[in-house]
């Protein structure tokens, strides 16, 4: 008899072990998809403050009057018209603020709001600041903009973009 509740025993203590082996990476995994949720939650909420805050501007008559009235790099492509609102450029990533709201013409050829740029000024080029606390995460990327020496981030809210929503370029325009 002890030597079948020796073998159960045993039996239960390594059952025990491949339980835990299985069990403990799981918890780890559920406790970082938390994390990464609640960054996403976080930086979708600065999306949805972004979205109302240019959403009196989508049409383009109504961003020029309330400042955005520099169109300053013509067309690029996938990307469209840049119009800079210069008051807003400065040193300072504001949310609600974009220094740059983005229009590209539709199929009958009119501007329809795509995106919004931030820019921030970079002082030396050969030894540029770090890039500006954007959105909650590291989902946003900044790159350096040479031709006007000015850290800026993209990002698609008025157009889907398949490469994503802070990517510089968005495939599906010309």
């Amino acid at each position: 008899m002890s030597i079948i509740l020796k073998r159960l025993t045993q039996k239960h203590l390594i059952l025990s072990f491949i339980m835990i082996a299985f069990l403990v990476p799981s918890i780890f995994v559920a406790c970082s998809d938390d994390g990464d949720a609640k960054e996403k939650e976080q930086w979708e909420k600065e999306v949805d403050i972004l979205k109302a805050s240019v959403a009196p501007n989508k049409p383009l008559d109504n961003a020029q009057a309330a400042g955005y009235d520099n169109e300053f790099t013509g067309y690029r492509t996938q990307m469209g018209f840049h119009y800079l609102f210069g008051d807003l450029l400065d040193d300072k990533f504001e949310v609600n603020k974009p220094e740059v709201m983005i229009y590209a013409p539709d199929d009958n050829g009119i501007l329809k709001f795509v995106a919004v740029e931030y820019a921030t000024p970079i002082a030396d080029l050969k030894n540029p600041q770090p890039a500006p606390e954007g959105f909650t995460g590291s989902k946003d990327v900044w790159v350096i903009n040479e031709e006007f020496s000015v850290w800026t981030l993209h990002v698609w809210v008025g157009k889907e973009n398949p490469s994503g929503i802070f990517d510089p370029h968005n495939p599906t325009l010309p």
